[in-house]
């Protein structure tokens, strides 16, 4: 089977903050052939990831990150800073010139929200691509990722449930993004600087009222298998490729390296009533 037909999946839940962002700036970096990799994850312990213009010491009150037992890592992609707590990850590879992503950016961006899409409605969730908007208002290198809307994220009830960033290189780009099971995210406004109680409990009230969680939609969440199976199934299905899961041992499926990687059987999406 050529590489153009095969979907490498990886399973990797429970990884540190600098593996996870390790592995993926390494898909990134690896990727030169015409190859598609959808790689699934979780934290642990929970994790701050900055975008790469944002700076920790200017952002983050990090003696209270250190209290609570926060790692802080930066992002191989831009954007804003996000707490992962009570998350589901994915990360999405390929080459720059693979069409069935578009030729563009923004196509690369709407071709993954669709498989997402597809995800989520394999699992009984109707959502929406969301059309950013202009807020001059906003101190955006300063407000978390949760706390606006960007291109071709995914909405449920006119709320952010899916947010993404890309990077692109001259030969691939790495895409990935945190799909909300509960609201640990929120937990970021205690942890950020140089803000008054009101502030902080104005960025709680917006994050409160712009996202939406797995657990709010359904009466029971989704597991991680649950969701990882839906994810591959529709990626598989849009793409038109055959997966190939794969999951390592716990001291295997942190490390640098894929190829002490196993096959898993796919796991089976959820079907029960929303």
């Amino acid at each position: 089977m050529r590489n153009d037909e095969t979907l490498q999946v990886l399973l990797q839940p429970g990884c540190s903050g600098a593996q996870n962002m390790r592995h993926d700036a390494l898909l990134l970096e690896s990727q030169r052939d015409m190859s598609v990799t959808l790689r699934l994850y979780t934290w642990e312990p929970p994790a701050i990831s900055l975008g790469h213009m944002q700076r920790a010491e200017e952002l983050l009150d990090l003696e209270a990150c250190r209290n609570a037992g926060i790692d802080v890592v930066r992002r191989p992609t831009g954007g804003r800073a996000i707490l992962h707590w009570e998350e589901v990850t994915y990360a999405v590879a390929a080459a720059t010139n693979d069409r069935r992503f578009g030729a563009s950016l923004a196509q690369s961006h709407t071709v993954i929200a669709q498989c997402l899409r597809d995800a989520l409605a394999r699992l009984g969730i109707a959502s929406s691509l969301s059309r950013p908007t202009r807020d001059p208002g906003r101190r955006l290198l300063r407000q978390p990722c949760f706390a606006s809307t960007g291109r071709a994220e995914i909405l449920v009830e006119g709320r952010k449930l899916v947010g993404s960033a890309q990077r692109r290189t001259a030969h691939a780009f790495l895409q990935h993004g945190s799909l909300l099971l509960g609201r640990g995210h929120e937990l970021l406004v205690d942890l950020l600087a140089h803000m008054s109680a009101t502030e902080r409990e104005s960025m709680r009230a917006r994050l409160r009222q712009e996202t939406i969680t797995l657990a709010e939609l359904r009466a029971r969440t989704p597991t991680f298998g649950e969701i990882a199976g839906a994810l591959v199934e529709s990626f598989s299905t849009r793409l038109e490729v055959v997966p190939d899961t794969r999951v390592g041992t716990p001291s295997q499926r942190c490390g640098r390296s894929v190829s002490a990687l196993t096959p898993l059987p796919q796991p089976a999406p959820n079907t029960d009533p929303p």
